[in-house]
């Protein structure tokens, strides 16, 4: 389900049932609207976000705050969500507050690869 489009002065934010897709000056901000991140789950993530990366948004957050439980098939998208921004010069970071996600980060190695930060207003600034 579509909502309206709500303008803020130069930033916008539009909605999805689970997806919400915000922009501050010139960063991407998606945010994952769901506890469980998951295979079924990963696919369309994925192909969101290369289309955003293609589509010229070469800053992006993406914003996990909500996921309490992330599986390998996700992070899997993660890692080729990076490598494809890598190809074309831009940066992602990820925020990734819950101690259940960011411990998966951790015993993956993944937390020494990925720009993870704790809050939107620390991944916006990281960008200044």
């Amino acid at each position: 389900m579509v909502h309206e489009m709500t303008e803020v002065k130069k930033n916008f934010l539009y909605g999805f049932e689970d997806y919400t897709k915000e922009v501050i000056n010139d960063v991407l901000i998606e945010k994952v609207n769901f506890s469980r991140a998951t295979f079924k789950e990963a696919q369309e993530f994925k192909d969101r976000l290369v289309y955003d990366i293609l589509t010229n948004n070469l800053k992006i957050i993406i914003d996990l705050s909500t996921c309490e439980y992330i599986d390998s098939t996700f992070l899997g998208a993660l890692v080729v969500i990076l490598k494809k921004m890598a190809e074309r010069g831009g940066e992602i970071k990820y925020i990734i507050p819950q101690p259940s996600a960011l411990y998966l980060f951790k015993i993956t190695g993944l937390y020494g690869v990925l720009n993870l930060y704790r809050n939107k207003e620390e991944a916006l600034e990281s960008f200044a």
